[in-house]
Parts: C-alpha cells; sequence; structure tokens
C-alpha cells in the first residue's frame, strides 16, 4: 500500500513565517499557481481513497488535484495542523525575539511542551498516526491513497515511523506544495520520499496548456 502526503499550498502567513495552526487561511496566489502544478503532476495518477484536513488551505490545494471531482474525498480534523495557540499570527522574528526560552524548550522537547492554549507535538502525533491507521487497515494491500495535509502532521508522523524521537521533527519538515511517500505492509508504515517538489518547478507556460 502506498500512502502519498501532500503538504497544503503556500498561503500568506507561510509566505511571511507566522504561525499558522488551526487559523483558516485560504491559498495566496503563489499557493494557487503551485495547487495548478499539483493538478498536472496528479492528473494521470492513480488514486484509490482520498482524505484530507478540513482547514481551507488543505482542501483548496486538494479541489486542484481533483477539479474533476473523480475522487470521493474524507474530510478529517484529525489531520488539521497543529494547534499553535497563542502563538498563532505571530512571526517567527517576533517569536525569536519574545519567547526564545519556550522556542528553545519546545525544540528540545516538542513531544510535551505544550505551546500557551495550544498542543503538544506528541498529541498531533497521536492524532493523526491513529487516524491513518485507522484508515489503512481494512483497505485493500495494492491500495493507493492520498493524504492532503499540513507540515507539523506530515513531519511528526514521518519522524515516527522513522523511529526517530520528535525533538528531531525539523529533519522531516516539507515544503508548502510538496510530496512525501510512505509504504504500508505488514502492519508497518516505512518512509519512501519526502519533500518532493520537482512538480513545482515546472514552467507556468506548460501548467496552462496542460489545462487546455
Amino acid at each position: 500500500m502506498k500512502i502519498i502526503f501532500v503538504r497544503h499550498c503556500e498561503t500568506e502567513w507561510n509566505k511571511e513565517e507566522r504561525c499558522q495552526g488551526v487559523s483558516d487561511l485560504e491559498l495566496n496566489s503563489a499557493g494557487l499557481a503551485q495547487a495548478k502544478k499539483l493538478r498536472v503532476f496528479f492528473k494521470e495518477k492513480k488514486i484509490d481513497y482520498v482524505f484530507c484536513s478540513d482547514l481551507k488551505r488543505a482542501k483548496q490545494t486538494l479541489n486542484e488535484i481533483n477539479y474533476d471531482n473523480r475522487f470521493n474525498v474524507n474530510y478529517s480534523q484529525d489531520l488539521r495542523e497543529m494547534n499553535q495557540g497563542d502563538f498563532e499570527g505571530l512571526s517567527l522574528t517576533y517569536l525569536k525575539e519574545k519567547y526564545s526560552n519556550e522556542l528553545r524548550v519546545w525544540r528540545e522537547n516538542p513531544e510535551d511542551f505544550r505551546l500557551p492554549n495550544g498542543e503538544t507535538l506528541g498529541e498531533v502525533r497521536d492524532r493523526s498516526l491513529k487516524y491513518i491507521k485507522s484508515i489503512v487497515f481494512g483497505l485493500p494491500e495494492d491500495s493507493t491513497i492520498l493524504v492532503v495535509t499540513h507540515n507539523l502532521v506530515i513531519a511528526s508522523v514521518l519522524c515516527t515511523i522513522s523511529s526517530k524521537e520528535l525533538k528531531f521533527f525539523t529533519d522531516f519538515t516539507t515544503e508548502s506544495g510538496s510530496i512525501s511517500e510512505a509504504s504500508f505492509f505488514k502492519g508497518v508504515l516505512t518512509l519512501e520520499i519526502i519533500n518532493f517538489t520537482d512538480h513545482l518547478k515546472v514552467d507556468d507556460k506548460i501548467v496552462r496548456f496542460s489545462e487546455g
């Protein structure tokens, strides 16, 4: 079984390096262009089941991939980005200036450190993996599953299935619009591809031509 993870495309807060979390932003113009490139990439791909975060930026990304409504989509709050509480909307620069200690503790122990009024990364991992495992058990072994979700969901899952502690999650972060893959065989999830972005380098003229 193949599980394809797509990180949602760019929003203004991604561009401005602000904590986004569960704040429900839409894609910006660059993000919409990235989503069209994902549309081209997946146009001829075999996908059997599709699951998506219920936040707007993930839905908009998937809407381009599923432009012809050929997929039945399952939306879930369990695939939402990490709730970053009081940090949402704040820039990374501001956080480094005003909350340097909290950032340091979070990077050292993200599994257990709770952002003010937010989640721990351990909670994100647990809900995401529980949901993904509930998906894959019972599906045919030759299925290909598409999951459109968020950076810290993908990072925490890929970090865990690679047998790494969550303090190494930054080794598994991905770019907006990127593709990562895992295989599922005999009850074991294995990382196969991380942060594939070649499709985003396709010239916009080619994308417009492929759209007809």
